[in-house]
């Protein structure tokens, strides 16, 4: 099928075809390393929690048995199934990564489609080199960045899930370069993601929240194996007339996916979550630990708190009071309050029983909170008001995670040994982390599955 030159999908194809791993600048190198480890963390961290659990209760009933084994569990499905899962897995804690400027959560939908590929490809007698898994990673991530740059430069709704929207267009040329599609072919696999876009805020607060990124993943990994056999789709799929642009923004500007493709890269603007919960609220969080940790303030000292955050926050997370898990990872009031009252903000802090603490749930009644266009995305400022007289305010200028203050190797690191641990035991966690630091080494990456998988 003939396309025309004027529409940008085919310049996203040549550069997932193109791409050179070996001539990627080193800082690219890195950070697809790190967006890698950190995914691997999320993925395995919740692989056994309740969400997951009834999505593959869910896939099961489907499709009794596939080929293509799960991080951290014993079940094996189908090769899309598979994407859509280690995806959802990757997102039930709130904890993967973030790109803050269109609040995507990129490396999801990317990672969990080319590890199901990989571990389908592997079996087949074609096994996959870490550094090939590596450079379609690099694909995947920049497109995704891209096109949900230019969803949010058009002045799409912020109700629109992002990653729904963007994360199977990365996935689908990731894969697609996986499976050697030609420039042409993976034109079609991207239109045809495209088509599937999808997703929107209100499944937030519920286990639907990770549903939509494992939708993104399984979407792409479809689009790529159609396309592979020669399903054509046409190339204005996503800035032409009635295409993915002009349907979510009015317009079809595809300036932000074409400019500077392959010599800059969008995707080096992600971030990693120090606190697994909404990054908008990760400000408040820094501010109230640093009030509870180095000023020594006492939750029953406190007669009211007042946030002040960036609109984003209020916009996102307004819920106050959340009665379960899955509305206390999108609640502002909820991370302050368990952050002041435990001096800590884990894992702990996002179950059931911090939730429904009392000392929890009085201090979010004694907590207000405003939004103030002058704060960045990155800031916040905390006030309490003690019952001795005392006010003491606590700003953050820029949290923890941020693209100014983001976390090192060390901290990341660690976070993979906390997620992973409790699931797999300390000797199987060290050996996923020994295997993933080394992820460019490997003669096939699938074997990740190996000392990841439960026994």
């Amino acid at each position: 099928m003939a396309y025309q030159q004027a529409s940008v999908a085919p310049h996203m194809a040549e550069f997932a075809v193109d791409l050179d791993w070996s001539n990627l600048p080193g800082t690219v190198r890195r950070e697809a390393g790190r967006a890698w480890l950190n995914w691997v963390a999320c993925a395995v961290g919740g692989a056994r929690t309740a969400t997951m659990d009834a999505a593959v209760r869910g896939i099961v009933a489907m499709e009794s048995r596939g080929e293509v084994p799960l991080l951290a569990r014993r079940e094996c499905v189908g090769v899309s199934h598979a994407a859509l899962l280690g995806c959802l897995s990757s997102s039930a804690h709130t904890y993967d990564d973030t790109h803050l400027a269109t609040i995507t959560h990129p490396t999801g939908p990317v990672a969990a489609a080319l590890l199901a590929v990989a571990a389908k490809l592997a079996r087949s007698g074609s096994p996959v080199p870490g550094r090939d898994l590596m450079a379609a990673l690099v694909v995947g991530l920049e497109l995704e960045c891209r096109v949900s740059c230019a969803i949010k430069s058009g002045g799409a709704s912020l109700g629109w899930y992002m990653t729904g929207l963007s994360g199977g267009i990365g996935a689908a040329a990731a894969v697609g370069r996986l499976l050697g599609l030609t420039a042409e072919r993976m034109v079609y696999a991207i239109g045809l993601a495209a088509a599937q876009a999808c997703g929107f805020r209100a499944t937030h607060g519920s286990m639907a929240i990770t549903y939509v990124p494992g939708l993104a993943a399984r979407n792409g990994v479809e689009a790529a194996y159609m396309a592979s056999a020669d399903f054509a789709c046409g190339s204005h799929a996503v800035d032409g007339q009635n295409g993915l642009l002009q349907v979510l923004t009015g317009a079809t500007d595809a300036a932000l996916i074409r400019q500077d493709l392959g010599t800059c890269y969008e995707f080096l603007n992600n971030t990693y979550k120090p606190y697994p919960c909404g990054i908008v609220i990760h400000p408040a969080i820094d501010a109230c630990l640093h009030l509870a940790r180095e000023q020594g303030v006492r939750h029953e000292d406190v007669l009211r708190m007042d946030l002040r955050v960036h609109p984003d926050a209020l916009n996102l997370t307004w819920r106050k009071l959340p009665d379960n898990e899955f509305d206390a990872q999108v609640s502002l009031f909820h991370w302050a309050a368990a952050a002041l009252v435990h001096g800590a903000a884990g894992i702990a802090q996002g179950q059931i029983a911090c939730v429904t603490e009392p000392a929890v749930r009085a201090l979010q009644e004694r907590t207000q909170a405003a939004a103030d266009a002058g704060l960045a995305d990155n800031q916040a400022a905390v006030t309490v008001h003690l019952r001795d007289g005392r006010v003491l305010e606590q700003v953050t200028q820029s949290a923890l995670g941020s693209l100014d203050h983001p976390m090192s190797d060390a901290q990341l690191a660690e976070k993979f040994r906390g997620l992973a641990a409790p699931v797999l035991g300390d000797p199987a966690a060290a050996r996923l982390l020994e295997f993933c630091l080394a992820i460019e080494a490997a003669g096939d990456a699938a074997d990740i599955l190996k000392p990841g998988t439960a026994a």
